[in-house]
């Protein structure tokens, strides 16, 4: 706010080809243009990491030199090259910086505008919420069930949780579904139980 428009994106075919033109393209928060930079939003800032690992996961290191998703009003300048994928767009030109060849300089510029903040940074203790445990969530789940859910649940865990050989990892495992939620956990823990048992016999 205010608003700029700085563009518009049309939409008026479909692609040519599905594969090159959508499945591989790949998207990432991290990639700004200058002047753009990212929030201190806490969600925002893993996934500047997260999404880009994934696409070099799916599509290879060089997935940003495939042409849905190289830029086309200019070409990069790096040094990016070689690796699953690779185009050899960059010949047998230098892959490291600094060099004796003319290649492309780190600029030290600033990336984006510097976000004012107030306080400290540091490592501080997160204060506790009563939804902030690992068990909360999956308790609400549970407790959401109809009765026939709840037995279709408990008897495709107990199904597989009854094959363990020993009995203090099951007893480690019960106890995350009685943690959960005390009738859930006991249920679970009868079933397997009646399993083990019906096993022995």
């Amino acid at each position: 706010y205010p608003l700029v428009k700085v563009g518009r994106l049309v939409l008026n075919r479909n692609p040519e080809n599905v594969f090159a033109e959508v499945e591989q393209s790949a998207f990432s928060p991290n990639n700004f243009v200058p002047g753009i930079g990212p929030s201190p939003d806490k969600m925002l800032q893993g996934r500047l990491f997260a999404y880009a690992d994934a696409q070099r996961y799916r599509l290879g290191v060089n997935h940003t030199l495939l042409p849905v998703n190289a830029p086309k009003a200019t070409e990069a300048d790096n040094y990016g090259r070689d690796g699953y994928s690779a185009l050899n767009k960059a010949g047998r030109g230098k892959n490291y910086e600094p060099n004796s060849f003319g290649g492309p300089a780190q600029t030290d510029s600033a990336l984006a505008a510097p976000v004012r903040l107030d306080g400290y940074t540091g490592t501080y203790t997160t204060p506790a919420h009563t939804k902030d445990d690992d068990f909360f969530q999956a308790g609400e789940l549970y407790r959401l069930m109809s009765a026939g859910e709840k037995t279709r649940l408990v008897n495709n865990i107990a199904g597989f949780l009854a094959q363990v050989s020993r009995d203090d990892i099951i007893e480690k495992n019960l106890a995350h579904f009685h943690a959960a939620d005390e009738e859930y956990g006991a249920r679970l823990e009868a079933a397997v139980a009646r399993l083990r048992a019906g096993d022995e016999a």
